[in-house]
């Protein structure tokens, strides 16, 4: 009995401690992250004195960091990828970089890299899926390696046109702004950088450096023309055309901007309407030509199959 009383004294006493230790940690805990709270309520307070505001930086989705980390592994291996310039033209090549607006800085040398390291991680797992012995290893063998050689080249033609895209999607809204600014009395100059500053997107970059060489003292024609060259949009050629004319004849220009925009908001109304229009004989045509055929071999094959390894099922319905 008096074992038991020790023991369950010394019990008593070890609980004890460990509650007591547990207390401590979280009085700690907390009082660490109460202060942690006051310096970041602060600091808050002393930004919004000082009138300045602390930009937040912007998380990256998980694919544009996995597609950034490719990219610069291909710029890593771009003096291998030069050695393999198969299938490419070096002019053409660069001509689509621009009008994808060389994401991640990309180059020809490491668009070449880039598709050595696509190619080689395609063989590699390949190689592995043959090892294992998945089913239809032979064809993932040749299509993969196949894949990453051709998916860049892809990649870079999709990423242009889009990019071309949004370039002529923004321009109406561009020209409203720039109409406006210009009816308030602010030279062209001043109206561009102050409405170029409220934009983001491609036709933001591209108006940027066009602003850029106009300060380091391009001639304005020249940088119309190289603001033409490095993109493929009817829009925006249409616009530095007007503009060019309008410098030449001195039209107004801010009616010139709002008339245009108009224009374009009509024209693409129009597109839209055209590719809608386009759609249900492609899907007609879908369907005539693959989905019914597939439905009647379906059909057919039930039936020839029913009659070989059914025969009784024919006999029985003359019966």
């Amino acid at each position: 009995m008096r074992r038991l009383l020790i023991l369950g004294c010394d019990d008593v006493k070890l609980f004890s401690g460990i509650v007591i230790v547990t207390a401590l940690a979280l009085c700690s805990w907390a009082l660490a992250v109460t202060c942690l709270y006051l310096h970041w309520l602060n600091k808050k307070n002393l930004f919004e004195y000082l009138g300045a505001k602390k930009e937040k930086r912007k998380k990256l989705r998980l694919k544009t960091r996995l597609t950034t980390g490719v990219i610069e592994l291909g710029k890593k291996f771009a003096p291998v990828g030069q050695r393999f310039k198969l299938f490419v033209s070096a002019e053409k090549l660069e001509r689509q970089l621009a009008l994808a607006g060389n994401p991640s800085d990309l180059n020809v040398g490491g668009f070449l890299g880039l598709r050595f390291v696509l190619f080689v991680a395609g063989l590699l797992i390949a190689d592995v899926w043959l090892y294992f012995g998945m089913p239809l290893a032979l064809f993932v063998l040749i299509v993969l390696p196949m894949c990453g050689f051709v998916l860049p080249s892809i990649w870079i033609n999709m990423l242009a046109k889009s990019r071309q895209e949004q370039i002529a999607l923004g321009l109406p809204d561009f020209l409203d702004g720039m109409s406006v600014t210009l009816q308030a009395g602010v030279p062209l100059d001043a109206a561009m950088n102050q409405v170029v500053n409220h934009m983001e997107g491609p036709l933001a970059e591209e108006l940027q450096r066009f602003n850029r060489e106009l300060e380091l003292g391009v001639p304005r024609e020249e940088a119309y023309h190289r603001l033409v060259n490095r993109n493929e949009c009817e829009e925006l050629e249409t616009l530095v055309q007007s503009l060019i004319q309008g410098s030449k004849l001195g039209v107004p220009i801010a009616r010139t901007f709002k008339v245009m925009a108009d224009d374009m908001r009509i024209t693409r109304f129009n597109k839209v309407k055209e590719k809608a229009a386009k759609a249900s004989p492609k899907v007609t045509l879908v369907t005539s030509f693959i989905i019914t055929p597939g439905v009647m071999l379906a059909i057919l094959g039930l039936i020839v199959l029913n009659i070989i390894y059914n025969p009784q099922f024919i006999g029985g319905g003359f019966r």
